[in-house]
């Protein structure tokens, strides 16, 4: 017996043998948890009992026992690595087959699976595309192929507008100039011509005389208006100087004149080619007429000589056939026009425009006073060669053909023209702009409100042009031109107003400015109302990136504007403010029906009203739904790039938009925001959007929620690592690769999510190292060592002892 008990101990102590060396071995194993070998004493018994002295039969191994105790955690670079803190195991399928480990060194394979490294797949519970998990068990799996955009559905922003904030809107007036000769064209001279009086040739015979006070001429000169009023008149007497050369004798006339208190605008002078004496009027494109009269008492002398000659009939007078009068040059044919403006504090200020300016002079000189700010325009029509028209059309362009001075070319083409004339605007025609109408027709505009000359330096062209409004001009020779002058806006600030005007009826214009008096003269007009490219004009902005179905960004910005609140006026209320919305610069708001085609179908800009309770807090019931329902997404040269279309509200576009969306409309939400007195500061701003995206990291929370990072900034979730407990995790059997498969003795699996139940954390970016103690499993081989050695000595004696026995004689 003796034999059999030393062997049972040598049996027990090889396989604590093993089990020491097998935890040894996996000393570095991650995820590996140590086993020791448990032992049991054997004895023998009869049916009837053995008795309280019988000896002991050997050792038995009654279990090996597995550790399954926390090893330390050792920190890695690799995101997928994973660590339960705590209880519970990963759980893994592979081959079909479920099984359980502590090993969390997971990679992806190349469908993008999560794998440990023999290819078994871990299990977890999926996410759907909103990032709901669900409580489905099955293989986790991550998408390394470009995330699709989604078009943004919805913008959730929380703001603070400051109630310090002024309304920047004022209500002032604004009329438009109406006089008879406003925008009209008008045919006159090109050049302003002189009134001249030629009173004949002095050259021949001339004879030098000297002037004294016993040789004296007396004479007058007269200027006298179209109207036959007499404008200058002065006697002259010559009694002094020495004539020796017709242009000295013109010289001592215009000292006779010059140095009179009475002197008249006329000069005298002998034209070089003709050799006449003349007369001329200083006051260029004056129609007047001047006249001479020598007295018929004077001495005989070459002025004499030359009236004589002129008109043999009446001594000493000039002949009305001799006389040409002055023409003035073609001009807008406005007058002068006086307005006295009176200002909010009482204070008049006296605005006299000048007889003649240009639309752009008079709108400068405007400008220039408080409170009031003018704009000035000019259009003209250039009619296309037509001989169909009623009454015939001519444009015959002779190569000589003038805009404002500037040569044009010799086309009859007026796109041509439309062309040149654009590319001069810059220019030599600053300011002036061309377009074809739908007539053929050549529309002119001078954005400055100059006034607009069309004219021919030779003889032989044609052209018809037309103002605004009135009959047309013809000009046809190198002599004359037209010219249609310009309109002027005025808009004056709150609180002024127009007190007088002389003349009363003609507002700038013919005879100028119109009656001020007159229904509807005085337009009420919002100042410094909202312009998205003035910064003047709204309290606060702020912006958004937006994607549209194909993943394009853009650029939402939203201006805030406080509305005025007067307690009187029940159309305005406190606390408004209105929301303006623009994407890429371009208007978003449905089309307005009532404007005329094709206005009714173009964007308008989007505005919503925001209002606030006293305490500071948004008004929902008050505030308007604020619905993006006209935005058609554009590429950067402002043509449609094919995303999904806008579905107006008259076509159907309602709250809440459809997911997934048919339209490019989406929903703004402000609820939270405030209106408090501090500064404008966006508090919290999302939308639902995002642009095509590559994966570009994973994380792993705590709970085991799987996130993938892509490089579009999204995170979306894709699934819940799942962990699984036993009643007995004693029970689990070993099959290798550190994994485990569930026994009956284990009892079913517990399976949930990380944190929840008796179930551990999740601690990414980290592994569970083997729980081996080396310095104890050293000591442990040492002890199996004795024992393997002590059990051998016992068969050994027990060898010598029956060989005695086996000598007995």
């Amino acid at each position: 017996m003796s034999f059999n008990t030393a062997l049972s101990g040598i049996r027990a102590a090889n396989t604590d043998l093993q089990v020491t060396g097998n935890n040894i071995a996996n000393a570095s194993t991650i995820g590996f948890k140590s086993s020791r070998t448990e032992f049991g004493d054997v004895y023998t018994s009869t049916l009837l009992g053995g008795g309280s002295n019988t000896a002991g039969s050997g050792v038995t191994i009654q279990n090996i026992r597995q550790q399954f105790t926390q090893g330390n955690l050792k920190f890695t670079q690799n995101e997928l690595d994973m660590s339960v803190n705590g209880e519970g195991f990963f759980v893994v399928e592979k081959n079909g087959e479920r099984l359980f480990t502590r090993a969390g060194t997971f990679g992806l394979d190349k469908d993008g699976y999560i794998v440990n490294g023999t290819n078994a797949l871990l299990q977890g519970f999926a996410a759907d595309a909103d990032g709901n998990v669900s409580g489905v068990l099955g293989d986790l799996r991550v998408d390394v192929s470009s995330q699709e955009p989604r078009q943004t559905t919805a913008v959730r922003a929380s703001l603070n507008l400051d109630s310090n904030e002024l309304v920047l809107e004022t209500t002032g007036s604004e009329f438009t100039t109406n006089g008879a000769g406003i925008n009209l064209a008008k045919v006159g001279a090109k050049v302003a011509t002189t009134t001249n009086l030629n009173v004949g040739d002095i050259t021949t015979g001339f004879v030098p005389i000297t002037f004294s006070p016993t040789n004296t001429t007396s004479f007058n000169i007269t200027r006298i208006d179209p109207t036959g009023t007499v404008i200058d008149d002065v006697d002259l007497i010559l009694n002094s100087g020495a004539a020796t050369s017709p242009a000295a004798l013109a010289n001592l006339i215009n000292s006779a004149n010059f140095d009179s208190p009475s002197a008249v605008n006329v000069q005298a002078f002998v034209d070089d080619i003709t050799g006449e004496l003349s007369f001329r009027d200083m006051a260029t494109g004056v129609a007047s007429t001047i006249t001479i009269t020598v007295d018929p008492t004077s001495d005989v002398n070459p002025l004499t000589t030359a009236l004589n000659a002129v008109d043999s009939a009446v001594p000493g007078v000039a002949h009305p056939t001799a006389h040409t009068q002055g023409i003035p040059k073609v001009t807008n044919d406005y007058g002068s026009q006086t307005l006295i403006i009176r200002g909010p504090n009482g204070t008049d200020l006296p605005f006299i425009s000048e007889y003649g300016a240009g639309a752009n002079e008079t709108a400068s000189a405007l400008n220039a006073l408080a409170g009031i700010s003018a704009t000035a325009t000019t259009t003209a029509t250039l009619f296309a060669d037509d001989p169909l028209a009623v009454p015939p059309k001519v444009f015959s362009n002779n190569g000589s053909f003038k805009l404002n001075g500037v040569l044009l070319s010799d086309s009859t083409n007026m796109s041509v023209l439309m062309d040149e004339i654009n590319d001069l605007s810059s220019s030599t025609l600053f300011g002036i702009s061309a377009e074809v109408d739908t007539n053929g027709n050549l529309v002119v505009t001078s954005a400055t409100g100059r006034d607009l000359e069309f004219a021919f330096d030779t003889a032989g062209g044609s052209a018809e042009v037309q103002g605004s409004q009135g009959a047309s001009q013809i000009v046809n020779d190198d002599v004359n031109a037209v010219v249609v002058g310009g309109t002027v806006t005025v808009t004056m600030q709150e609180g002024y107003s127009v007190l007088s005007s002389a003349p009363t009826v003609p507002v700038f214009g013919g005879s100028m400015f119109g009656s001020i008096n007159i229904p509807n003269f005085f337009t009420p007009i919002p100042i410094n109302a909202f312009s998205p490219t003035d910064q003047k004009t709204f309290n606060h902005a702020t912006s958004t990136t937006v994607y549209d179905s194909l993943g394009n960004a853009h650029v939402m910005r939203q201006y805030f504007v406080k509305q005025p609140y007067d307690s009187a006026d029940p159309a305005t209320s406190a606390n408004h403010w209105k929301m303006y919305v623009q994407i890429d610069g371009q208007n978003v708001g449905d089309p307005d029906p009532s404007l005329p085609s094709p206005q009714n179908t173009e964007p308008t800009m989007a505005e919503f009203n925001l209002h606030f309770t006293p305490d500071g807090t948004i008004d929902e019931f008050a505030t308007d739904a604020m619905l993006i329902s006209n935005w058609t997404p554009l590429g950067e040269d402002g043509e449609p790039i094919g995303a999904l279309a806008p579905l107006n509200v008259l076509q159907g576009g309602t709250i809440p938009v459809a997911e997934p969306p048919s339209s490019s409309n989406f929903l703004i939400d402000l609820a939270g925001s405030t209106q408090f007195g501090s500064v404008f500061a966006v508090e919290e701003l999302d939308q639902n959007g995002y642009a095509t995206g590559r994966l570009a990291g994973l994380d792993i929370s705590n709970t085991g929620i799987v996130f993938a990072r892509f490089t579009n900034g999204e995170a979306q979730v894709l699934g819940q690592v799942a962990l699984a407990n036993f009643s007995s995790v004693e029970g689990l059997k070993p099959v290798g690769d550190t994994m485990w498969a569930q026994t009956f003795e284990t009892g079913e699996a517990i399976i949930g999510a990380p944190g929840s139940a008796q179930l551990g954390n999740i601690t990414a970016g980290a592994v569970e190292e083997s729980n081996v103690d080396l310095s104890e499993q050293l000591v442990n081989l040492i002890i199996a060592q004795r024992n393997y050695q002590a059990n051998a000595k016992t068969i050994e004696t027990a060898n010598a002892t029956t060989q005695t026995i086996i000598n007995l004689r």
